[in-house]
């Protein structure tokens, strides 16, 4: 863990509690008069808090200094992905974040598994802890879109990721970019009527004979472009 987050990290003095506190004092044995890092996450800033007492379920820190530590991707992604089952977006989600996606917008596609439940609130925590670990100072924004339409609607300038397009090499070029989006379908890719939307779009492929996961396919595109 690279540090803690805290909604208050910056303030003077700050109560820990929940799962923050259960993580410190009972897993990690802290007691009082260590020091602990933590963020906000709203910013770039660093937090070094003093342990001043320890209880049975909460713990009070007061703050010793703070530093302006900007640990964010140096360049802006943008990954709109078509809705697969909870887990999958779930299990891929600290992967995403540790690659640098800057925005995940997620939409119901016309081969997205239904019955799927997504809660903002879950997904936030998920990537909340997923910089704990790898020490990004900034959140993923993340979204979720009704629809292929609306997810066209609201980003003109996406590409594509589908059969039949211009391959994406070793490396991405200068002309392939992810800051305006990439579209990547769910399991099956797109419908015939979804492609029909896209006339007029860049269209981006793979050059690799094997069929991708959708998951696969969202993940080697942020490493990629790392």
């Amino acid at each position: 863990m690279q540090f803690l987050y805290h909604r208050q990290a910056g303030a003077t003095r700050i109560e820990l509690s929940g799962d923050g506190f259960v993580h410190v004092v009972s897993a990690r044995r802290t007691r009082a008069g260590e020091s602990l890092a933590l963020r906000n996450l709203r910013d770039c800033m660093l937090h070094s808090y003093i342990i001043e007492s320890v209880g049975k379920k909460n713990a009070l820190l007061h703050l010793e200094s703070s530093i302006d530590l900007p640990i964010i991707p140096h360049k802006k992604s943008h990954l709109i992905w078509a809705i697969t089952q909870s887990k999958t977006i779930e299990k891929a989600l600290p992967s995403l974040n540790e690659l640098g996606l800057t925005k995940l917008s997620l939409f119901w596609a016309d081969f997205s598994q239904r019955g799927q439940k997504l809660s903002l609130e879950r997904l936030e925590k998920i990537l909340i802890s997923s910089c704990e670990q790898c020490g990004r100072s900034n959140l993923c924004e993340i979204e979720i879109l009704e629809s292929t339409q609306a997810a066209l609607g609201c980003y003109p300038s996406a590409k594509v990721l589908d059969f039949g397009g211009k391959v994406i090499g070793g490396e991405l070029s200068e002309s392939v970019k992810l800051d305006s989006g990439v579209l990547v379908g769910a399991e099956g890719g797109f419908s015939q009527r979804e492609r029909a939307l896209f006339a007029g779009r860049e269209i981006l492929r793979y050059a690799t004979p094997q069929i991708l996961r959708s998951q696969t396919a969202a993940l080697a595109l942020l490493a990629k472009a790392l």
